[in-house]
């Protein structure tokens, strides 16, 4: 099979639209075609009339920031023909709060390393990149599976990790350079700035870079797959399957009543599979909480708490949960409505409740407008929360901000990845601590595709 090529009808896809889209053009077609059944490389795409190289999610700029900023063990290793380097390699003692550590990334050893042919990997960026940890949390808001992201940055005509097979899905995002891959099922596939492959899960693969520096991301995608759905409901509403075997059961004068055994535990999982409501275990699937990357300004929000008017534009943080309880709250309100005249003993719901982990909140429902407004995760100026007056909607806010539920962000601000207006940039570090790395646009770029 040879790698498929994007047709001439290529959406115009900008950073704003869907994360996925932007990996593998069609999403019908990669869910339908592609998704946990065969390989797919999508080659660049257009963005405002210029080719996606995925610049706002990570650049060749931001890995040198990165390592010159304090980067430690184990957010960076190196490794060199598929062998982890020992981390005196390229880390050096450094103090930190009066005390000694050895695991500090030295970056003039990280360039030596680079020199030598070894492959720099920098790993859980969607915790420690602001960009990257945007654009995972996009993806996986979109397609409900948990991801994480790592980066590879490799010298001229060297491999980094030998040939192997990963136990989760990658979405692998060429930034820079070029790279020469072979992938089961696909053959040998060279990647240029902006193409995106796809490598299913137990997909063997290798990959060494041409004459140029090359710098990938790696977005692995742990799939969450009906064995385990299934598991889980057996784990839960089946408890006779706790029950301990027979002794003995290993001996061969046992079998009949092993066998037994194994009749009856298939007989309760039987029953409990035909009497399963799907639509419960369907709600219980959908609330599960995905792991998503900390997003900054909790701390901040709350120190300016008292700065806060109509003017402010606030964020919910963790938009889907908040989704669910305001659909919730609506069905129930619904049902209380349609039965109000016929049951006298029916009870209006009065309180909207949010899970959000660790805490619950729980609101009243003359906010369900303004939480219905926030739940889409986009910033919302507090005077345009609807459904409250003035005062009302300041102390929804100030409320929703100390529960860290929302975290005030930039006024200009058009989507949930948008910086907050407190945000530090790391530019402003000393000028020549950057630049160890290749500009990246110096590099030579393909005129066609």
């Amino acid at each position: 099979m040879t790698a498929r090529l994007p047709s001439l009808a290529t959406p115009l896809l900008s950073p704003q639209a869907s994360a996925l889209a932007r990996c593998v053009g069609d999403v019908d077609e990669f869910a339908s075609q592609f998704w946990g059944r065969r390989p797919l490389v999508q080659r660049a795409g257009p963005s405002g009339g210029h080719e996606d190289v995925f610049s706002d999610v990570l650049s060749l700029d931001a890995v040198d920031e990165f390592v010159v900023n304090g980067a430690r063990l184990p957010a960076v290793r190196m490794v060199a023909n598929g062998i982890p380097l020992a981390p005196a390699k390229f880390c050096s003692p450094t103090r930190l709060g009066g005390r000694q550590i050895d695991d500090v990334v030295d970056p003039v050893k990280v360039v030596a390393r680079l020199g030598e042919g070894a492959t720099l990997v920098l790993q859980s960026l969607h915790r420690t990149v602001p960009p990257v940890a945007a654009f995972v949390t996009r993806l996986q808001d979109e397609i409900s599976h948990p991801v994480q992201a790592n980066a590879y940055l490799t010298p001229p005509a060297a491999a980094g990790l030998a040939e192997h097979a990963d136990l989760h899905d990658v979405l692998a995002l060429q930034l820079h350079g070029s790279k020469y891959w072979w992938v089961e099922g696909l053959g040998d596939v060279t990647m240029r700035p902006g193409d995106v492959m796809y490598v299913p899960r137990g997909t063997r693969h290798s990959a060494e870079t041409s004459a140029a520096m090359s710098l990938h991301l790696t977005i692995g995608i742990i799939r969450v797959t009906r064995r385990q759905m299934i598991e889980r409901l057996l784990r839960n509403g089946c408890e006779t399957l706790d029950t301990p075997l027979p002794i003995g059961y290993r001996h061969r004068a046992q079998r009949n009543q092993f066998e037994r055994a194994i009749d009856a535990a298939l007989d309760d999982v039987l029953d409990l599979i035909g009497s399963t409501d799907l639509g419960a275990v369907a709600d219980r699937e959908q609330s599960r909480r995905l792991e998503r990357p900390p997003r900054a300004g909790r701390i901040s929000s709350l120190a300016r708490i008292e700065e806060l008017d109509a003017d402010t534009v606030i964020c919910w943080v963790a938009p889907e949960p908040l989704a669910r309880a305001v659909d919730e709250t609506d069905g129930r309100l619904g049902h209380w409505d349609g039965l109000r005249c016929n049951e006298d003993w029916s009870t209006k719901p009065e309180r909207v409740t949010v899970h959000l982990g660790d805490h619950v909140l729980t609101l009243p429902t003359t906010a369900l407008e303004s939480l219905r407004t926030l739940s889409n995760g986009k910033p919302v100026r507090v005077g345009n929360l609807p459904g409250l007056d003035e005062p009302s909607r300041i102390v929804l806010a100030k409320r929703l901000v100390r529960e860290a539920a929302c975290v005030v962000a930039s006024p200009d601000s058009s989507s949930p990845a948008a910086r907050p207006v407190w945000a530090v940039d790391r530019r402003g570090r000393p000028e020549e601590r950057a630049g160890r790395f290749p500009d990246p646009n110096t590099q030579s770029r393909r005129s066609t595709r």
